[in-house]
């Protein structure tokens, strides 16, 4: 598949292009694979943060028009189901069961419109969201060795943002290592206590 590709239509081309081959022009045009892999361009913390905060904008406006699709979606279908005034579902009025069930369907629609709106950002920047996901990996291995330890959790000592979700700035990451080391603390001197 990577070998040499046909370059007759655009299709081929852009997807071509999308594996990183680069076109070699003579007697016969074809593809053949580039030695230079698509690395993205490195991104800064601050550059995270926004970009982040940018793909949740995407997920969460994404959830309205998907909530609508799904609540339109379900309205069209029960509506046209055939309603019987004296015949009920499972002891309950077929009207009540089919609004419910239109409801259930935005809230359905609502909840898969974040994955959608994920979805679309990647459309629209792949190489920015493919150095978005190298970072947050990053991201994440840090959280996961400067969290405090569970075990340590109490009523009166939750645990902070054990994964780190409400982190928005690197401002906000030091404060969350302050909460991290202060629930350790805590957490180190009651168990040091005697009862």
């Amino acid at each position: 598949m990577l070998g040499l590709l046909s370059s007759g239509s655009v299709g081929v081309r852009a997807y071509g292009r999308s594996l990183g081959l680069s076109r070699v022009v003579g007697m016969n045009r074809r593809w053949v694979q580039s030695d230079a892999p698509v690395v993205p361009e490195p991104v800064t913390w601050n550059r995270f943060f926004v970009l982040r905060k940018q793909r949740r904008l995407w997920e969460r406006l994404a959830a309205l028009p998907c909530a609508l699709l799904g609540l339109g979606v379900g309205g069209a279908i029960f509506a046209s189901l055939p309603v019987h005034p004296q015949q009920t579902f499972m002891g309950m009025d077929p009207l009540l069961l089919f609004g419910g069930s239109t409801l259930f369907c935005g809230v359905l629609g609502f909840v898969i419109g974040p994955s959608v709106g994920r979805v679309f950002y990647r459309l629209g920047s792949p190489q920015r969201a493919l150095a978005l996901d190298l970072k947050e990996a990053e991201f994440f291995r840090h959280v996961k060795a400067n969290r405090s330890d569970p075990m340590f959790s109490s009523a009166s000592n939750p645990l902070p943002d054990f994964y780190g979700e409400k982190i928005n700035s690197l401002a906000a990451y030091r404060k969350w290592l302050r909460k991290q080391r202060e629930h350790e603390r805590k957490g180190t001197f009651k168990l040091g206590k005697k009862k």
